[in-house]
């Protein structure tokens, strides 16, 4: 499946290791690409922090502290007080990395054991060269005694190709790891930079070219959306009227929840749908017209709510739907009766518990949106360990359930049988808030109404939600209400309508 305009590829350390053997058999030498790493590196460790600053340049056994030695040598004659340590005073032992300690030796650079008070003290700048993208599992012995002192510092870390304690498949770090405030990653863009933690343990990400070719890197392991997939959105048409321009059905809104569908609705009509209608119980249907006029009102039952299904393009399931046992019943029927694409949110995935495989035998396609909690419930697991492995959760929820799976948190992940994983690129913690996931419900729905694939419009609905959040400029302030009435600018920024 092609990527859209705006996605960026993201490798594992195995693609990585791929592409550079690849670049050593075409003709370029491992010391090259070392230091060329190294000049970028250095390059923006001088960029990021004070002019003749102090540094402590932390190096493991492998190609990594090659890469650190490259750095401390430069630091050093850019007129930085460099000093280098390593756990047992042990150096890069690759050819590469013992040909940089010997290039910096010669610049009067030595390697001492690390001084784990001093480095607690804090006071000067960490390069962290400990351990790189070819590390699995948690930092042990001396190694995570180093990491926990450099996390006790609070001193500012820049690291080399991956934080150490990352893992840079998956974003997921199962032991001590290092907080970084820049990272700067070799050759490719690495996947767990850009899924919690390591997302947050990364800080800000520069992919450093180090001459590899492009046509040596394998095939991409994920893709990252950045906003410019929003441009992909299509436009209404000169000749649509409302129903042409996508009709949407939000089902949800029981009593004490009929904010949800509200919320749901007016994100579906700020995303350019062209007529919204929403079914919900007799006792919220006043409360709903009269917060959302613009929306056509309807009773919830299962003869009405398949009756407006023949009047739309795409329908969601959900946003304050309420957990009753008659509910239940309903939303079976309706999943397995309405042959549109559904997205399935909130209380209706709660209705499905963890029974993903009936998904497989919908009619239609079906985009569901899960947090952590509601992916813990539906792969009958608990949240730590969603959260502990999310790259891995949205691949079990969308194998399972043949859906297109929206796993929502800090670096959104959206998978899809058949496909390559996509990161979501950006957003901001404001959209932290209640709501912001019924609105996000009716951004996808829009979109699908509006005629974009289930997961096209995921991905897009899930950027153009993030680009909302920031827009809506109120930071911690921001409540789900001004995400909805910054999507039409979102539409606009990323669109460039």
């Amino acid at each position: 499946m092609l990527p859209l305009s705006g996605m960026r590829p993201l490798y594992d350390a195995a693609a990585v290791r791929e592409a550079d053997a690849r670049a050593i058999a075409a003709g370029s030498p491992g010391e090259v690409l070392m230091e060329a790493a190294g000049v970028i590196a250095a390059r923006e460790v001088l960029a990021s922090f004070a002019p003749g600053s102090a540094a402590t340049v932390l190096v493991g056994p492998g190609r990594n502290g090659g890469d650190g030695m490259v750095v401390a040598r430069l630091l050093a004659e850019a007129g930085w007080d460099v000093q280098v340590q390593a756990p047992g005073a042990r150096p890069p032992g690759s050819p590469e990395g013992a040909l940089m300690t010997a290039r910096a030796a010669a610049s009067g650079i030595v390697v001492d054991d690390v001084d784990l008070p001093a480095l607690r003290a804090g006071g000067r700048v960490i390069i962290d060269a400990l351990l790189g993208t070819g590390t699995e599992g948690a930092p042990r012995g001396a190694m995570a005694d180093v990491v926990s002192a450099v996390r006790g510092s609070g001193a500012p870390v820049a690291a080399l190709d991956i934080p150490t304690g990352v893992d840079a498949g998956t974003g997921a770090a199962p032991g001590p790891a290092v907080r970084a405030e820049v990272t700067v990653t070799f050759a490719a863009d690495k996947v767990g930079l850009h899924i919690a933690p390591g997302r947050g343990l990364a800080g800000r990400v520069v992919v450093a070219d180090i001459g590899i070719p492009g046509r040596l890197l394998p095939p991409p392991v994920a893709w990252l959306a950045t906003e410019g997939v929003i441009s992909t959105i299509p436009s209404k048409g000169a000749d649509d009227d409302k129903y042409g321009a996508g009709g949407a059905l939000v089902v949800g809104g029981a009593p004490g929840m009929s904010g949800a569908v509200r919320l749901s609705t007016r994100a579906a009509l700020r995303s350019g749908a062209g007529v919204v209608v929403a079914c919900v119980p007799g006792s919220v249907r006043t409360e709903v017209a009269v917060g959302t006029p613009e929306v056509m009102v309807n009773p919830l039952d299962l003869d009405e709510v398949m009756r407006q299904a023949g009047r739309v393009t795409a329908v969601a399931i959900g946003p304050g739907l309420g957990r009753a046992d008659a509910t239940t019943v309903l939303v079976r029927a309706l999943l397995a009766g309405i042959a549109l694409p559904v997205v399935l949110d909130a209380d209706g995935l709660w209705h499905l518990g963890d029974d993903l495989v009936s998904l497989r035998e919908r009619p239609g396609p079906t985009i569901i949106t899960p947090h952590a909690g509601e992916a813990a419930r539906l792969l009958a697991t608990g949240r730590r360990d969603v959260e502990a492995a999310r790259f891995d959760a949205a691949r079990a929820l969308a194998d399972r359930s043949g859906a297109v799976a929206l796993l929502k948190g800090p670096g959104t992940i959206i998978c899809a049988p058949d496909a390559d994983p996509v990161i979501i690129e950006g957003g901001t913690p404001a959209l932290a808030t209640a709501g912001s996931g019924d609105v996000l419900t009716g951004v996808i729905t829009a979109l699908v109404a509006r005629g974009v694939g289930p997961r096209d419009a995921a991905i897009c609905g899930a950027v153009l939600h993030a680009r909302a959040g920031v827009l809506a400029g109120m930071g911690d302030g921001t409540i789900a209400g001004d995400i909805v009435e910054a999507l039409p600018n979102a539409l606009a920024v990323g669109s460039g309508r």
